[in-house]
């Protein structure tokens, strides 16, 4: 929740107009261009259309319940695209007015705001006010991950670790094993020829 969190108030101390942000356990494994998060004037929003509307997603789709409550939009407008990804940006001054309207609509920090309801997705929130607050404005859409993410499971085999490298997507620069998965970083590392 803290990393989630700042997140969101990083924007209050940051001058750049775009945050680009990927996980801690994130590596990447071919150069990439920030340019890609950029296309006139506008900034790549990541969404996955509909997803949310299928079966095994229940988390995500608390989450994304939780994200409209912060952002005071109405219970009946249920949002079906999931926003969670890692190596994505964020237009800055939409997080600062984000954070803005979540003070202003219930009178109190948007720390407590968001933290009050302990299941939520700072991607989310973000993608939410974009899409259902800002109807979009500042924002294009992109689907494709840059970066390929083991999320839950066991940690993979010297075998299986090479196999998912191996499937990487061509527009996939990184990869990202979760942290709470046990994966040993330096175990990552060397297969990935940093040590």
């Amino acid at each position: 929740h803290v990393q989630q969190l700042r997140r969101i108030a990083i924007s209050a101390h940051a001058g750049e107009d775009v945050l680009v942000f990927c996980d801690s356990d994130v590596a990447f494994l071919k150069p990439f261009d920030c340019s890609a998060f950029w296309r006139d004037g506008k900034v790549r929003l990541f969404r996955r259309d509909g997803v949310l509307s299928g079966d095994g997603h229940e988390q995500h789709r608390i989450w994304s319940r939780n994200a409209g409550s912060a952002l005071g939009i109405e219970p009946s407008e249920v949002s079906t695209h999931d926003y969670i990804s890692t190596l994505i940006a964020w237009r800055r001054e939409t997080v600062t007015a984000l954070r803005a309207r979540i003070e202003k609509i219930h009178g109190r920090n948007w720390v407590e705001v968001v933290g009050a309801a302990r299941k939520f997705s700072e991607c989310m929130i973000y993608g939410r006010y974009v899409d259902d607050v800002l109807g979009g404005a500042g924002h294009f859409h992109g689907s494709e991950e840059f970066c390929r993410v083991h999320w839950t499971g066991e940690a993979l085999s010297d075998d299986e670790f090479r196999r998912f490298v191996a499937a990487m997507a061509p527009q996939q620069v990184a990869i990202g094993m979760q942290s709470f998965i046990g994966t040993d970083v330096r175990r990552i590392r060397r297969l990935i020829g940093l040590d």
